[in-house]
């Protein structure tokens, strides 16, 4: 059997996940991954959607294969835009699916073409050391777990390699058990549990163990905030995208607890009832009220 691990050498790895179109939270890692002396760029999937900036955060990663060896994975968000090109789902405007439809109506064939090539697993080696890499899990893009979460425990008597790295949950951690360990960098876009900064991990690996060194990061918030209106965004699905800007500064989950209030209420479909729920959580609707947030 063919052996399909590919082999890479670095001095550090950065590992990326979540950027959500926020490009101006990516810019500022690739930044700092940079000053930190990263030589290998591993991306776990979920480039866009929800934030201003699919366009601009794709040309980065575009500008980062061009001159570093890279890994790439697809996320659940990338699959949700190749199913609506291939006619398979539709989004529409409003706060239900409007994100979708402003970050797929921006995309370009290129954009497309390059999600058709990702897996959502994969496994490599760096410096003799293996890694599998998943956006979620090695069969589900979805799958959803902490570190500390009963579920994890299933994750690592499923593992082959002593290294997952895995994104999707937005919460940066690192699990271990016994020769096994789980690392999620958090997610560069809309990271959880931390207020107003970006997040990822770093990676030396040598002597046949991998260290690690999670990131937490600065970046421009009001930037990020005035994108968002200003793109257009707010008019495609108003409620979820400011309810993103709360996620981004507060990182705290307040979309999710937008979305199950909005369920409790009524229709998901109605915009009405995203009004009601936003309302009912005491929301600011202008770019000048989040911005005072920060």
């Amino acid at each position: 059997m063919t052996d399909k691990t590919k082999h890479f050498t670095c001095r550090r790895a950065a590992v990326f996940s979540d950027l959500h179109s926020n490009y101006h939270a990516f810019r500022a890692c690739y930044e700092d991954a940079k000053s930190h002396g990263s030589d290998l760029f591993i991306f776990l999937g979920d480039y866009i959607s929800d934030l201003a900036d699919p366009v601009k955060t794709l040309d980065l990663v575009y500008e980062i294969q061009k001159q570093y060896p890279v890994v790439f994975l697809r996320g659940n968000r990338e699959r949700y835009m190749l199913e609506c090109d291939a006619g398979i789902t539709a989004f529409t405007r409003g706060s239900k699916s409007g994100s979708l439809l402003y970050t797929f109506e921006r995309l370009r064939p290129q954009d497309l073409n390059f999600f058709r090539d990702l897996p959502i697993y994969d496994r490599i080696e760096i410096n003799g050391v293996s890694f599998e890499l998943a956006h979620a899990f090695k069969t589900d893009d979805r799958c959803y777990f902490e570190g500390g979460d009963e579920r994890i425990a299933g994750i690592f008597s499923q593992m082959e390699a002593p290294y997952l790295l895995t994104g999707h949950s937005h919460r940066q951690y690192v699990q271990k058990q016994q020769c096994k360990t789980i690392i999620n960098p958090g997610s560069v876009g809309v990271p959880v549990g931390v207020r107003g900064l970006a997040q990822y991990v770093l990676l030396d690996i040598h002597d046949q163990r991998a260290d690690y060194l999670l990131r937490s990061v600065p970046f421009d918030l009001a930037s990020v905030v005035h994108a968002q209106f200003d793109s257009g965004l707010t008019e495609y699905a108003k409620y979820w995208a400011i309810s993103i800007l709360y996620d981004v500064i507060t990182g705290e989950e307040r979309t999710m607890k937008l979305l199950e209030t909005v369920s409790r209420i009524g229709d998901v479909q109605d915009e009405g009832n995203w009004r009601k729920a936003a309302m009912a959580m005491d929301m600011k609707f202008t770019a000048k009220e989040l911005i005072e947030i920060i």
